[in-house]
C-alpha cells in the first residue's frame, strides 16, 4: 500500500526510489509530472512554444487597390482640358478682333475737304456754294455709315466676348468637379483593404466608417478575370471571385492563390466531415 500511496502523493514519507532507481510520480493540482521537473520556472519547451505561436488563420495575402487604376481616367480628362483650352484660344477677344483699322468720321471729313480745296480753282464761282453743300452732305452720309459699321463691329466683339466667358466658366466648373471626384475616388481606393487567410476572404472598405464583408474561400470557387470596357474607361480593373474586387494588382496570381486556398480549405472540410 505504500507504493500506491506514493503514486497518489498522500504518503508522509519522502519520495523513495523503487528497485530500478526510478522516482515515483506525484499527482499535484491534477497535473502529472516527473518528480525532478520544476513547476513554475517560466520555461516553455520548444514544442509548446511552436503551438503558442501557431496562428490557426494566418494571413496569406493582404493588399489595397493601386492608384494607377485612375491613370486612364486622368489621361482622358487631360485630353478634354486641352480641347477646352484650344476652344478658348479660338474664342478669345484678341483672336476675334478685326485687324483693319476703322476709318473715323473726322478723318473722312478732312479728306473730303482737302479734295474740295484743291478743286476750287477749276470750279466756277457761281456753283462753289452748291458743290460745297452737296459734298458736305456726302461726307456726312459717309461718316454716318462708318459710324454704323463701327457700332456693328463693337456689338460683334461683345457677342464674341460673351461666348468666350460662357465657355471659360463652364470649363472651370467642370474641372473643379472632376478634381473633387478624382480625389474622392483616390480616398475610396486607398480605404479598401483585402485580407485573405487560409480559410476566408475579408474585404474592409469605407472612409469614415469601416464596412467588413467576409467570404468563405471554399465557396468562392476558381474565379475569373473580367475587364469590361466601361470600367476600364473610368479607371477600374476588376477581379471576379464571387464578388467584385476593384483594383487588385497582379490579379492572375491572386486568383490562383484564392483558388488553391479555396480548394485546400474545401478538401479539409470534406475530410473533417467524414472523419
Amino acid at each position: 500500500m505504500s507504493g500506491a500511496s506514493d503514486i497518489v502523493g498522500n504518503s508522509d514519507e519522502g519520495a523513495v526510489a523503487n528497485r530500478d532507481g526510478v522516482l515515483p510520480l506525484h499527482h499535484v493540482d491534477n497535473l502529472v509530472t516527473h518528480a525532478e521537473s520544476s513547476i513554475g520556472d517560466a520555461r516553455v519547451t520548444a514544442i509548446a512554444q511552436q503551438l503558442l505561436n501557431y496562428d490557426p488563420e494566418a494571413m496569406v495575402w493582404q493588399d489595397s487597390p493601386a492608384l494607377a487604376l485612375m491613370l486612364s481616367s486622368v489621361l482622358k480628362w487631360l485630353i478634354l482640358v486641352l480641347i477646352w483650352l484650344a476652344v478658348l484660344a479660338v474664342l478669345s477677344p484678341s483672336a476675334s478682333a478685326p485687324k483693319a483699322d476703322i476709318v473715323q468720321p473726322a478723318q473722312v471729313e478732312k479728306t473730303e475737304s482737302d479734295k474740295h480745296s484743291r478743286g476750287k480753282k477749276t470750279v466756277r464761282a457761281g456753283s462753289k456754294g452748291a458743290n460745297s453743300a452737296s459734298e458736305a452732305n456726302v461726307a456726312s452720309n459717309e461718316g454716318a455709315s462708318n459710324g454704323r459699321t463701327a457700332a456693328q463691329a463693337t456689338s460683334a466683339g461683345k457677342s464674341d466676348d460673351t461666348w468666350y466667358y460662357v465657355v471659360k466658366w463652364i470649363g472651370i466648373l467642370i474641372i473643379v468637379c472632376q478634381l473633387y471626384k478624382h480625389l474622392a475616388w483616390a480616398l475610396r481606393l486607398k480605404s479598401i483593404r483585402y485580407k485573405m487567410s487560409s480559410q476566408r476572404l475579408i474585404i474592409e472598405s469605407g472612409i469614415f466608417s469601416k464596412v467588413t464583408n467576409t467570404y468563405e474561400l471554399h465557396k468562392l470557387g476558381a474565379g475569373q478575370i473580367q475587364s469590361p470596357l466601361l470600367p476600364r474607361m473610368f479607371g477600374c480593373s476588376n477581379l471576379y471571385v464571387g464578388v467584385w474586387l476593384s483594383g487588385i494588382r497582379n490579379a492572375e496570381a491572386v486568383r490562383d492563390l484564392i483558388r488553391n486556398a479555396g480548394q485546400i480549405e474545401a478538401s479539409r472540410i470534406e475530410k473533417a466531415r467524414w472523419r
